[in-house]
């Protein structure tokens, strides 16, 4: 406040005295206050800056030189001190980017007396600009290019400063030395690196450069810390751990690269061990205000909280908390990542309050969908612990949709998540929406191998308390005693007398795989390998390569027949599925608009050549119908079997015979005119058409997994834009309209399934069974 204020504002003060007493405080206390000198140690007067991007006017520019000189800018300025360098602008976060006061940038000019350099200065606030007087390098000159480029940027902002009179420290700035100025030899040798050529190339170019100084050998390491084995990290630390010759910021990146590659091994101590050892050379070189210390001691209370020991992560959590938020950067993907550990840890240290302000404040903030998934999972349980039952069921339901639209209701954490819904439903007062849920769970056993997940034994131990709080002792007792023989001794838990369901604990990120929007659950996983190279194809006989039977998969077809069948009465889920393959039915009446592919249909049986894809045919009569088999048994099928047999199986005009690889490449193996046998019959067209695949005792058995994986994401990918339907052995899997990712959700009964004898009997099993949860929101009203 400049003297004429203060005096202006006195007078004011002396006639508020007389007419109103308490304007006249008011007015004094504001004077004090700008009366206080301007401390320089507080944020605030830190300059906050990136490096934009240079431009070049005119033609003839060398687009190398200005790439060289940017990295070797770049390189200076992350020694900048009292001041605060965030990186070049556009490989930076955008909290980073928004944080950025400063940028600086500016142009090039290729002359005929040398290059100029004109440098600039935006504001990012203001959008204001400032440029500076150009320097001149002479070309046999310019590998002092980055020193100058340095030295009229980094003038210009404390020109601002000054002339502005900002209340900005000027940063302490570190220049290269005359020693490792670059000749004009050597800067042309050093631009003539090139990015994107492999690591073994680039570090033989490194090391032939005919001269060494500080940038070549951090460009060393850098290089070689690329190979990410253990031995190769464990030789570099020997190499500049104890060397007083390399730099404190090249230690701090390559202990900080070691430190990151344990914590991803999950080998905690020997993280903290390196991460400790980034972080003294950080506070040795006085650069601990900056994002970079900041992450190096979250690292370290991250190590050991996932280590156990949550009383001593709290101390640097906090820490690396409190310099996020004064840096500006609370909101940055580490300062985010460091607030969730914050948060789970405050909760292990029953501080649920404060845990679920803390987790509520990054909400949509992490960026992943799938780590979103887990937070909603967190917070939810967090809620339900402080009895705001509401509050987390309706984050669950939040939840569910991003499930669905990922694609991963059969993974670990929406199962988890489901178990957490029931009981929260339960809290509310719905007793029959809790059951539904678990008994989901439960029933989930005669699809795949659930029994060993923690959560299948929580719902026992939550369903027993649900039927003895109905007094049904007996189901009660029967459920208990299934949840002690499932659970390991030491943690199996009394029934209590009144209601005290298992939830699960929360879950930190680091601890879980994240989804491949491509693949299978472990679960789904676990069972489609279950099938897959039990035989050998080339080693088993004809006749029983070829075996099948009447009615054999007679379940696909009452599968198929209840969901085109508008008079059938359906469950919810079914009738979602429904919606989902056929949308309007009467378009799919008897099979119309759907395609049919029997990947393996024993086209080679002597006495009943595709017998079940006959079936298919006949019960379906619009649908089409495609017998896709190896060339090798359409060969024997064309000459061994029987002609009356032949002519039968073409007296079905929608049975087409495709002569191909089940597992190979769909599109070349379906749209090869060649590989069709019926010549007089139309390929079938898959466009805007429903598709259903069938492998029964085919590739399901004869190939292994290796290939069985490509081979679902290879149809996914080719029929991204279909609905399909595979029956893939007993399991049923859905992939939906505009996905590439098969869910599994159902299975169908042991019928026909028994590979050494035939047998049509389920075994008491029910023609099919669909998970509810996997395709519908049915659990979850």
């Amino acid at each position: 406040m400049s003297r004429f204020q203060k005096n202006t504002l006195l007078v004011f003060t002396l006639l508020a005295a007389i007419a109103y007493a308490p304007l006249y405080y008011s007015i004094k206390q504001l004077i004090k206050k700008e009366s206080l000198p301007i401390t320089l140690e507080t944020p605030e007067t830190v300059v906050f800056f990136s490096l934009g991007e240079f431009e070049a006017k005119g033609d003839g520019f060398d687009a190398k030189t200005i790439r060289l000189t940017k990295k070797l800018l770049d390189y200076q300025l992350q020694k900048t001190s009292d001041g605060v360098y965030l990186g070049i602008h556009s490989e930076i976060s955008e909290a980073k980017q928004n944080r950025s006061e400063m940028i600086l940038d500016g142009f090039w000019e290729w002359k005929e007396t040398g290059i100029s350099f004109t440098p600039k200065l935006r504001y990012v606030e203001s959008k204001s600009t400032v440029e500076g007087k150009p320097t001149l390098v002479m070309y046999e000159g310019r590998g002092s290019l980055s020193f100058e480029v340095q030295n009229s940027l980094t003038h210009l902002v404390e020109e601002t400063i000054r002339l502005n009179r900002l209340t900005k420290r000027i940063p302490r700035w570190t220049y290269v030395t005359r020693d490792d100025i670059l000749s004009e030899s050597e800067f042309v040798k050093l631009s003539e690196w090139e990015q994107g050529v492999s690591w073994e190339e680039s570090k033989n170019w490194v090391q032939s450069l005919p001269f060494k100084n500080e940038f070549t050998e951090t460009l060393y390491y850098k290089l070689r810390l690329e190979k990410q084995t253990e031995d190769n990290l464990k030789d570099i630390w020997k190499e500049v751990g104890s060397n007083p010759r390399i730099v404190s910021d090249l230690k701090f990146q390559i202990a900080k690269n070691i430190a990151e590659f344990y914590f991803a091994k999950s080998e905690y101590p020997k993280a903290i061990e390196y991460a400790n050892a980034a972080k003294r050379e950080k506070e040795t070189s006085k650069l601990i205000f900056h994002s970079e210390y900041a992450e190096t001691i979250s690292l370290i209370g991250k190590c050991l909280a996932l280590d156990g020991k949550k009383e001593e992560a709290i101390f640097y959590i906090t820490s690396a908390k409190k310099i996020f938020e004064t840096l500006g950067l609370s909101f940055d993907p580490m300062g985010i990542q460091n607030s969730y550990f914050y948060g789970l840890i405050l909760h292990d240290l029953s501080q649920l309050e404060l845990s679920a302000y803390e987790l509520s404040a990054i909400q949509g903030k992490l960026g992943d969908v799938y780590q979103s998934i887990y937070l909603d999972y967190n917070l939810a349980l967090i809620l339900y612990k402080l009895g705001r039952y509401d509050g987390a069921i309706s984050l669950l339901k939040e939840q569910r949709k991003k499930i669905f639209e990922t694609s991963i209701s059969n993974f670990d954490i929406a199962l988890q998540s489901l178990l957490l819904y029931g009981a929260a439903k339960y809290q509310e007062g719905n007793w029959s929406i809790a059951k539904s849920v678990w008994e989901s769970i439960l029933n989930a056993k005669s699809t795949y191998a659930i029994e060993d997940k923690v959560y299948y034994r929580h719902t026992l131990f939550n369903i027993s308390q649900l039927a003895l709080q109905r007094n049904q002792v007996e189901q009660s007792e029967l459920y208990y005693k299934q949840y002690v023989k499932l659970s390991p001794y030491g943690q199996i838990q009394p029934l209590p007398s009144d209601v005290n369901f298992e939830i699960g604990k929360v879950i930190y990120p680091n601890t879980w795989i994240i989804p491949n929007s491509s693949l299978f659950s472990d679960l789904e996983e676990k069972t489609i390998r279950s099938y897959t190279g039990r035989y050998l194809f080339q080693t088993q006989d004809e006749e029983i390569r070829a075996r099948t039977y009447e009615n054999r998969l007679e379940d696909t077809n009452l599968f198929l027949d209840d969901l085109l069948n508008p008079k059938a009465y359906l469950s919810k889920s079914m009738m979602i599925l429904r919606k989902s393959l056929f949308g309007d039915l009467k378009v799919y009446e008897r099979g119309n608009q759907v395609v049919f592919l029997d990947i393996g249909p024993g086209l080679n049986h002597p006495e009943s050549p595709g017998v079940t894809s006959q079936a298919v045919a006949k019960h379906f009569p619009k649908m089409e119908v495609v017998l896709w088999e190896l060339p090798g048994e359409v060969d024997l099928f064309l000459k061994k079997v029987k002609t009356e047999l032949k002519e039968k199986l073409y007296g079905f005009s929608n049975i087409r015979i495709l002569s191909a690889d089940g597992v190979g490449d769909f599109h070349s193996e379906y749209n090869d005119p060649n590989h069709w046998i019926l010549k007089n019959r139309p390929i079938p067209s898959l466009k805007h058409k429903t598709i259903v695949i069938r492998a029964a005792n085919s590739i399901d058995i004869y190939e292994p997994y290796t290939k069985i994986q490509p081979h679902f994401q290879n149809i996914g990918k080719e029929l991204k834009d279909n609905p399909v339907l595979y029956f893939f052995n007993r399991s049923i899997l859905l992939k939906p309209k505009g996905k590439e990712k098969f869910i599994l959700i159902g299975n169908q009964s042991i019928r026909g399934f028994h590979h050494n004898f035939q047998s049509l009997d389920r075994n008491g099993e029910p023609p099919y069974s669909i998970l509810p949860y996997a395709i519908s929101d049915e659990v979850m009203p």
